[in-house]
C-alpha cells in the first residue's frame, strides 16, 4: 500500500454514513484531490479538525481506487475566524469555490495555492473588507489563468488611456478589455468603468499580493469591481457560481 504526503487545504466537504466526510483538497503538488476521512465527525476523532473547511495541514494519504484515504493529519492553520464571521465565511466560501472551478485533478499548482494561503491569512486576520479580499484574489486569479486584462488602451482602436479624454469608459468581458466611447457601439458589449477602477485594477495586477494591506477601495470603485469581476469570470468559466448569487442575495437582504 502507497503512502502520500502532501500540504493541503479543504476546498469541499460532503457528509456522509454515520460519521465520515469526503473531501476536496487543494494540494500544491498534486492539484485537486477526492480525500475520505474516515469517522472524522466523531466528537473524539483526530481527524476532525483536519476536515473543517479552510483548513491548511500536513495529510498523509493512501491511495484506493480513484480517492485517496486521509491517514494523519497535523493542522497548520484553520483559519477559525472565517467560520466565525457571516460576510469573511461567504467570501471566503465564494474564494474557494473560484479555486476548485481552477485547479485540475493530479496537476499540481504551487502559485495558486500558496497565494490561496496569503489570502485566507488576510481573510481570516486582517483588518480589510472582506469584499476587498475577494476582488484581489478574482482579479489575481484571472491573471494566473491567462486571461490578463487589457487596461492599458482601447482594445478597438488601440487609442492609449491618456489618449482617452471622454469621461465614459467600457469594460469589454468578451473581449477581455477597456472599450473607448467612439469604439463602445461598435464592440456592443461593456460595463461603465472609471478611470479610478482601471487605475486600481492596474495596481493589482502588478503589486505583490503581500502588500494587499496598503489598499484603499472607493464605493465607487469597489462596486464597479464587483459586477465587472463577476461578469468577466462568468465569461472566463462558463458558468455563474452558486456562491456568486448568494452574495447578491446577502447584498440585498441588506
Amino acid at each position: 500500500m502507497k503512502y502520500f504526503r502532501t500540504q493541503g487545504i479543504v476546498l469541499r466537504y460532503t457528509n456522509f454514513k454515520e460519521a465520515d466526510r469526503m473531501l476536496t483538497v487543494f494540494s500544491p503538488d498534486r492539484g485537486k484531490m477526492q480525500v475520505l476521512a474516515r469517522g472524522c465527525r466523531k466528537p473524539r476523532s483526530r481527524l476532525l479538525a483536519a476536515s473543517q473547511l479552510f483548513c491548511y495541514a500536513d495529510y498523509i494519504f493512501v491511495k484506493s481506487k480513484e480517492i485517496y484515504i486521509i491517514t494523519q493529519a497535523d493542522v497548520k492553520d484553520s483559519f477559525y475566524d472565517i467560520r466565525n464571521d457571516m460576510e469573511r465565511l461567504t467570501y471566503g466560501t465564494h474564494i474557494l469555490a473560484l479555486t476548485e472551478e481552477a485547479v485540475n485533478y493530479e496537476e499540481g499548482n504551487f502559485r495558486l495555492f500558496y497565494m490561496l494561503l496569503q489570502i485566507l491569512a488576510y481573510l481570516a486576520y486582517g483588518e480589510i473588507n472582506p469584499e476587498d479580499v475577494a476582488h484581489v484574489f478574482e482579479l489575481k486569479l484571472i491573471d494566473l489563468l491567462g486571461y490578463r486584462p487589457a487596461l492599458d488602451r482601447c482594445i478597438a482602436c488601440g487609442s492609449g488611456l491618456e489618449q482617452m479624454n471622454s469621461n465614459k469608459l467600457y469594460f469589454s468581458t468578451s473581449q477581455g478589455g477597456i472599450v473607448c466611447n467612439n469604439c463602445h457601439s461598435r464592440v456592443n458589449d461593456g460595463y461603465t468603468i472609471h478611470k479610478n477602477t482601471i487605475q486600481t485594477m492596474r495596481f493589482i495586477l502588478g503589486m505583490d499580493i503581500k502588500r494587499l494591506g496598503v489598499l484603499k477601495f472607493s464605493r465607487m470603485v469597489r462596486n464597479e469591481l464587483d459586477y465587472i469581476l463577476s461578469a468577466y469570470l462568468n465569461e472566463i468559466i462558463g458558468k455563474p457560481l452558486k456562491t456568486r448569487s448568494f452574495i447578491e442575495h446577502i447584498k440585498n437582504e441588506r
